[in-house]
């Protein structure tokens, strides 16, 4: 009974993470982060565990309490520390980390991108009954978060999916699942109709291409012509098919933002947020005001009557929001939080999984800084938990304490 119970509580952790939340949104974060604080909590009373713990995790664990610490200190009450929870999600990924490195299933790791891609397979389902019964125009999750974040969290599944191909299966395989990565992904983002998720799209098709490549393919003059041609010819495509003209209201968005003139209602209202934060950071620019204050910052600006009138108010910018909330304290926890796993490398050369270690330690804080550029990520339930959870779920099923499982399972890819 115990291990039917536990094999449970995993399987809805997975399909919180990686399956449904392009349908249940911000409920699919909060699901996986609360099945987390049970496996901590649990894992705290054990003395029988005894998995090491990297470098950037230890980290993550001290960074994380501090934006609770940086948040009171502007103004000490629920309010100042309640969007500090996301981050715990940091401390969480040790309880993570723990369980899935108990698992020695040799082809587990193999497989479970696989996962992602089925959940954007529902996500372009949802999307399609949406559009049939004329629900809502744009993707909209149904329970948090709007069509922004249905785009956000349609980029970092699909970053899941592309470790497929780093792992050991057949070229033919390799390339269907990427081809069906990359068109899953691009409906969605056209579904949602977020231009800020456009910028992703380029990021995703080269990256996975540059790391399962040979070395030796990498210094042809030849293959880089292959890829450019092949992100011009997708960028192409999609601006010829897309039925939103989001590619083209992108560009227009973009060079008026760069001529500070011309700019359309939702452009002009983001460039007037980060005016303000901008202003609010340069007051306040050591500790911030708390992440609380994004409404109060606005007072006596062109932004009042906006921000007053919606349930939730941010600046639509990581590195704005924590500018605001906490100064050059805040921004440079939010930067060790994302390439922490960088600055503290710690895989030698010859691990098995070592390019896909690589390859995510890479690609993940290039993706939450692009996405991070337009809109809230880190922060925000899903994408944070997702951050913490997937770095943790890599190197939990991927340590080298299972010895021949891993060896056996994996394909070397350090040549």
């Amino acid at each position: 009974m115990k291990n039917v119970v536990i094999n449970l509580v995993h399987i809805i952790f997975l399909v919180g993470c990686f399956i449904l939340p392009m349908i249940f949104g911000s409920a699919a974060g909060a699901a996986a982060l609360l099945i987390s604080l049970g496996w901590t909590i649990y894992l705290l009373f054990l003395r029988n565990y005894n998995v090491p713990t990297h470098q950037f995790q230890i980290i993550w664990t001290c960074i994380a309490p501090m934006f609770f610490i940086i948040f009171s200190l502007s103004s000490i009450g629920w309010d100042s520390m309640k969007y500090g929870f996301n981050t715990i999600a940091f401390v969480l990924a040790l309880g993570v980390f723990i369980h899935f490195s108990s698992y020695r299933i040799k082809s587990y790791m193999e497989y479970l991108p696989l996962f992602a891609t089925l959940g954007l397979l529902f996500g372009v389902i949802w999307a399609h009954l949406q559009q049939d019964l004329e629900i809502t125009r744009r993707l909209t999750p149904l329970i948090g978060g709007g069509s922004n974040l249905a785009a956000r969290i349609a980029i970092l599944l699909a970053a899941f999916s592309t470790i497929f191909i780093l792992l050991n299966h057949t070229k033919l395989m390799k390339a269907a699942v990427y081809v069906i990565i990359q068109i899953l992904t691009i409906l969605l983002v056209i579904y949602a109709g977020s231009r800020g998720a456009l910028l992703a799209i380029p990021i995703l098709i080269v990256a996975p291409i540059i790391f399962v490549l040979p070395c030796l393919w990498l210094r042809s003059v030849a293959v880089w012509i292959c890829i450019f041609a092949m992100i011009g010819i997708a960028i192409f495509g999609f601006s010829y098919f897309d039925p939103n003209e989001l590619a083209s209201d992108l560009k227009t968005r973009l060079l008026s933002v760069a001529n500070g003139e011309g700019m359309d209602a939702s452009t002009e209202r983001r460039y007037q947020m980060w005016q303000v934060a901008f202003q609010s950071f340069l007051e306040h620019p050591i500790i911030g005001t708390g992440w609380h204050s994004f409404i109060e910052v606005t007072e006596g600006t062109i932004l009042e009557s906006y921000a007053e009138n919606g349930n939730y108010f941010n600046f639509h910018s990581d590195i704005a929001n924590f500018a605001v909330a906490g100064g050059i304290i805040g921004l440079l926890l939010y930067f060790l939080l994302l390439f922490a796993p960088l600055i503290f490398w710690d895989t030698p050369k010859d691990h098995p999984y070592f390019r896909v270690r690589l390859y995510w330690a890479v690609i993940m804080p290039i993706l939450y800084l692009v996405l991070g550029l337009t809109d809230m990520v880190m922060g925000f339930d899903y994408p944070t938990m997702f951050y913490a959870f997937t770095f943790a779920i890599i190197w939990g099923l991927t340590e080298q304490k299972k010895g021949s499982d891993i060896k056996n399972g994996a394909q070397t890819l350090v040549n």
